[in-house]
């Protein structure tokens, strides 16, 4: 990358940071106007149009810098001993980069099997994961209707409000109710705002959010939005659904783990707690969300919620 190219894809990554996404895409331009095979100005401009709403355009920008970049890794590519380095290497982060703008796009105009093999890509080129694109695999098959896979894909990528929310709905279309309740109890406690907003129950109000617990914020408002945003429609215009979940969300023995749960987050996020106390209150709530506890009551709270819902006079 010549200087010059380099000065107009910094300055557009400045104005993508700002949430300028018009001014950023006139300075890949300018990059591409310089060198027109450039993989970081095709995938800023990219990350520009996707940022407008362009998708279509967005996905072409990204096919090339696909193109493109792995042009330039030459005999990297395929090198099984860089399996686990290809993010944090620069060589070949612009490759991930690419084929993670161009797995999103796809997502969103949904063409969810080049979706799903684009992030199983970057699995396999990075394990761990950097780019948070597991939860998306699930996502995927889920949306294709292929609700035992989704499951399993769910089941692997962890804890994330997202991840369990989605996970309760796949199950609540495969008749595991039990499950269903399962997971949807875990994700309330994951983002308690989710569960009002999507089951139009009434907003809790100050919920501190805790980084002891929560590094990412995905406890926040701003998350359920996030998740409201994208998988939204997973949920509207299915009234049974969301009746679901709020009648598991009113449960008595649900309510009191909420109540118990705010109040130790309340504790936790006081700044003048000793260390020792601190402790305390985060094992708590650790074993307050344990699995294997709620996993006790989760077959009475779902024989509840069913006859509640599906009885007939």
């Amino acid at each position: 990358m010549s200087e010059d190219v380099r000065t107009w894809c910094e300055r557009g990554a400045d104005h993508l940071d700002r949430g300028e996404p018009e001014e950023a895409l006139e300075c890949y331009q300018r990059a591409l106007e310089m060198d027109s095979e450039d993989p970081e100005a095709w995938c800023g401009s990219g990350k520009a149009c996707y940022d407008l709403g362009r998708l279509k355009r967005a996905d072409q920008d990204y096919r090339r810098a696909v193109r493109y970049a792995r042009q330039r890794l030459g005999p990297i590519e395929g090198d099984p001993r860089r399996a686990r380095r290809w993010w944090t290497d620069v060589r070949t982060r612009p490759y991930m980069r690419a084929l993670h703008g161009r797995g999103l796009t796809r997502f969103w105009l949904g063409a969810y099997e080049d979706a799903a093999r684009i992030f199983r890509k970057l699995l396999k080129l990075s394990p761990s994961d950097p780019l948070d694109v597991r939860f998306l695999v699930g996502e995927t098959c889920f949306r294709m209707g292929q609700d035992e896979q989704a499951v399993r894909e769910f089941l692997r990528a962890g804890d994330d409000p997202d991840v369990l929310f989605n996970l309760g709905l796949a199950h609540f279309y495969r008749g595991d109710f039990m499950r269903s309740v399962g997971a949807l109890r875990l994700g309330i406690f994951e983002n308690l705002h989710l569960a009002a907003r999507l089951s139009d129950a009434e907003p809790l109000n100050d919920v501190p959010s805790y980084r002891g617990t929560h590094p990412k914020a995905l406890d926040t408002e701003d998350a359920a939005e996030d998740y409201d945003e994208r998988c939204g429609d997973l949920w509207s215009g299915r009234p049974l659904l969301r009746r679901w979940l709020r009648a598991i969300y009113e449960h008595p023995l649900v309510k009191a783990d909420i109540e118990r749960h705010i109040q130790i987050l309340r504790r936790l996020v006081d700044e003048a707690l000793e260390p020792g106390e601190r402790a305390r209150l985060e094992g708590e709530d650790t074993a307050l969300r344990g699995e294997a506890r709620l996993a006790l009551s989760d077959k009475q709270i779902a024989q509840d919620v069913a006859a509640k819902l599906f009885r007939v006079d």
